[in-house]
């Protein structure tokens, strides 16, 4: 598949957005206000956490305990943050998206250091994998944007050539609840944070995709991607949030399912954007 990448200076209508996405398209959204505005916010928090004057290069002049405990509280601070909210909804508005069908799951903020940090799940690589196979929702739709200026070297990278092609993975034995387990102490049984491919991935059609602080880039979760192995010598700091449209729910609408298995649609892991009502029982009659 040859993927279309297209930008945008301004709002896109919610449904050519959402239908764009599903075909498989990569949008960028440039400049965007109000998440001009939340980089700004994000960077003053990242800076406070840290307590350094240059976050991206934060990991050589902290012990690493001491760098990845900040990096914890500060991501587990985030998720929660109004402001950091408040901006993102608006930013979403900006871009065209329909607040009254919109449901998300939570506001992430990544960390990937120089050297990938792969020993330390708070600010590991994820490695290839398509976002669907842990949900089993293809109207699921991710939001990914950097806070500093990025490179191809410390970016996201798409597989295009598998929109269409299957490929084997765990999506049939993963499991979020043993994840979060195992995060609280009460397991030792190491599963992956996402579903991962079980055979090799062929490189040949790897495209990555570097867009400016400001930017909003948009795509479909069934797209195989991947972060890129960091050797830049300056960690990326990135927010990200999904999305899914209930009214696509309903109808089934969405990207294409090739090759996940997961046993369970997780509905539930998507609340309406205003007042947190479960996806599963979002009216799209009456709207919210």
């Amino acid at each position: 598949m040859t993927v279309t990448v297209r930008a945008f200076s301004g709002a896109l209508e919610d449904g050519h957005r959402r239908e764009s996405v599903y075909a498989g398209d990569l949008l960028i959204f440039k400049d965007v206000e109000s998440m001009v505005d939340l980089c700004a916010l994000t960077d003053d928090l990242i800076r406070d956490a840290l307590g350094v004057s240059d976050p991206p290069k934060a990991q050589f002049g902290l012990e690493r305990g001491d760098y990845l405990g900040r990096i914890d509280t500060l991501q587990k601070e985030y998720r929660k943050n109004p402001e950091a909210r408040r901006l993102l909804l608006a930013a979403f508005e900006q871009v065209g998206v329909d607040l009254r069908w919109c449901c998300w799951d939570w506001l992430h903020l990544r960390v990937l250091p120089h050297g990938e940090g792969e020993a330390d799940r708070r600010v590991g690589r994820l490695k290839a994998h398509r976002d669907t196979w842990a949900s089993n929702i293809y109207a699921q739709t991710n939001w990914w944007a950097p806070i500093y200026p990025i490179t191809p070297g410390r970016t996201i990278a798409f597989y295009p050539s598998y929109w269409s092609q299957p490929i084997q993975n765990t999506s049939g034995d993963w499991d979020l609840e043993k994840v979060r387990a195992e995060r609280r102490g009460e397991s030792r049984t190491r599963m992956p944070l996402v579903p991962e491919p079980t055979e090799p991935i062929d490189p040949a059609s790897e495209l990555k995709v570097a867009v400016e602080p400001g930017d909003v880039l948009c795509f479909s979760d069934a797209h195989l991607h991947a972060g890129v192995p960091n050797k830049t010598g300056i960690a990326r700091f990135s927010i990200e949030a999904r999305t899914a449209d209930a009214r696509d729910i309903a109808d089934g609408r969405g990207a294409p399912n090739v090759d996940g298995v997961a046993p369970h649609v997780a509905a539930d892991w998507f609340r309406h954007v205003a007042d947190n009502t479960p996806l599963s029982a979002v009216s799209v009659k009456e709207g919210v």
